[in-house]
């Protein structure tokens, strides 16, 4: 066996710049609701509060709805202030709002999408929010190359990455066996090592300079153009 059939692909990280869109939607945010009016660490507070909560979600031990409402009042009570959930409620709203302006794939994106679907089928399994990821995907112009159907969510499967029932989900979703796919994606323990405990290819992919690309002793793709090649030899090694 030598080329794959179908190429997954994380989203948030992978191809959508999620970091640069939590800082330009909060930003936004913090300026309509407060007039910017906040303590000058609010966005990184808050991001720290995210980060820490998304565990615990990804575990099934909070809901998206209680994540959006913690992270907003844990970074008020950082600073002795007690907010409500209705006022936590409508700051999600207004950073909803913000994200057609906001939501950007990261460079060489489309290009890269666009050469593989003319040889593979193209899906995206993520841990996203449900109600946020095909959203993000018509914004930055994912859906173009891949469909509503070839979107695989996690909660939606009852586990997280790097569950294998979220592979094993997303096989049958696009009906091809662990063999005849690959997936991509930057976070190493949950794209890469859960794909390859699965039994599927992996490449670690992180476009974020932000992001460490480097773990014990595996170096990352780092660009979209490179993405293609990577692909390319690994075809070539299983023809060997």
């Amino acid at each position: 066996m030598g080329e794959y059939r179908v190429i997954f692909f994380d989203l948030d990280h992978t191809l959508v710049d999620t970091n640069l869109q939590h800082k330009l939607s909060l930003e936004r945010t913090v300026k309509q609701m407060y007039n910017g009016a906040v303590p000058e660490d609010f966005i990184p507070r808050f991001l720290t509060h995210h980060e820490a909560l998304w565990t615990l979600y990804d575990r099934r031990e909070i809901t998206m709805t209680e994540l959006r409402r913690l992270r907003f009042l844990r970074t008020w009570q950082d600073y002795n202030v007690e907010k409500t959930d209705s006022e936590a409620d409508r700051f999600n709203d207004v950073y909803m709002s913000t994200l057609e302006e906001t939501v950007i794939a990261y460079p060489g994106t489309t290009e890269m999408l666009e050469a593989l679907a003319a040889k593979y089928r193209l899906g995206v399994v993520t841990n996203g929010s449900p109600d946020l990821q095909w959203r993000k995907m018509t914004i930055a112009g994912i859906d173009r190359f891949i469909p509503e159907s070839a979107l695989i969510i996690s909660e939606h499967v009852g586990k997280a990455k790097p569950h294998p029932m979220v592979y094993q989900a997303a096989c049958e979703a696009l009906q091809v066996s662990a063999r005849e796919a690959l997936m991509v994606g930057d976070n190493y323990r949950a794209d890469y090592e859960g794909a390859r405990v699965f039994g599927m290819d992996a490449l670690w992919y992180v476009p974020d300079p932000a992001i460490p690309g480097r773990h014990q002793g595996h170096v990352a793709v780092r660009r979209a153009e490179d993405v293609l090649s990577a692909i390319s030899k690994m075809e070539q090694a299983r023809r060997v």
